[in-house]
């Protein structure tokens, strides 16, 4: 079966449960600071990879970040990239999602790090996708200069399981990420990050507007000094 190049944005099917909502809203700030011609350009310089499945489903390889901020921008299609049909394959359900965990095309780990879980909970469309603080975290951590992008597939979700194991957020919880992106800068240059996708010592950093995104973000509290709220705070710590 032909696919047209551009398909709604919410026929594609994520193939993975989780994203970070922080890098969301920054991909959103940056689309709206492009006149439309210079948008529908990015749109269309930017296929989402997909993989054609037995029953006709486009799942998404990568980019469930962009399609997601394409959605929160009211971007109602986007240019697709078949790299892979299945779809006049005799594979059964199981053994085409074990293929595609293998091929590494499919990532069944959930906002919590837990998994793998069966994709028959896999989100219908990109609007299910659940968010993980600590993909975020990551996100900010490279981009802040922690660690060198990577085509490896997952980097990012290796670094924040690593930064999870490390209970970063635990204790303040999203008020605390400025204090987490910090001490995760740190933990990235350590001998126990070595290991991870991206590992280097010496990084320059993207200057990434942080504290923008934390202070205009949907998904990280604003600092209260007045209140019943700021009084419980303070007194936790």
């Amino acid at each position: 079966m032909k696919f047209s190049a551009y398909q709604p944005t919410l026929s594609l099917k994520p193939t993975q449960f989780s994203i970070g909502m922080l890098e969301v809203e920054f991909k959103v700030l940056e689309f709206k600071k492009l006149r439309a011609k210079k948008l529908a350009r990015l749109i269309r310089k930017t296929p989402v990879p997909v993989v054609v499945s037995l029953w006709q489903e486009l799942c998404i390889v990568d980019h469930h970040h962009f399609l997601f901020a394409c959605w929160h921008a009211d971007i109602r299609s986007v240019k697709i990239d078949i790299i892979k049909d299945y779809s006049k394959s005799s594979l059964s359900y199981h053994r085409f999602w074990r293929r595609m965990v293998r091929q590494q095309y499919a990532y069944p780990y959930d906002q919590f790090g837990n998994g793998p879980r069966s994709p028959l909970y896999l989100p219908l469309d990109i609007r299910g996708c659940a968010d993980d603080p600590y993909r975020s975290l990551a996100w900010m951590v490279r981009k802040e200069g922690g660690y060198e992008n990577s085509e490896q597939s997952f980097a990012e979700f290796a670094w924040a399981d690593f930064f999870r194991g490390k209970r970063l957020l635990d204790t303040q919880g999203r008020r605390g990420f400025h204090a987490a992106v910090g001490r995760g800068l740190r933990l990235a240059k350590s001998r126990s990050a070595s290991g991870l996708p991206g590992f280097c010592r010496s990084t320059k950093s993207v200057k990434l507007a942080e504290k923008e995104i934390l202070t205009k973000s949907r998904y990280v509290p604003k600092e209260q000094k007045k209140g019943p709220l700021a009084t419980r705070v303070k007194a936790a710590n």
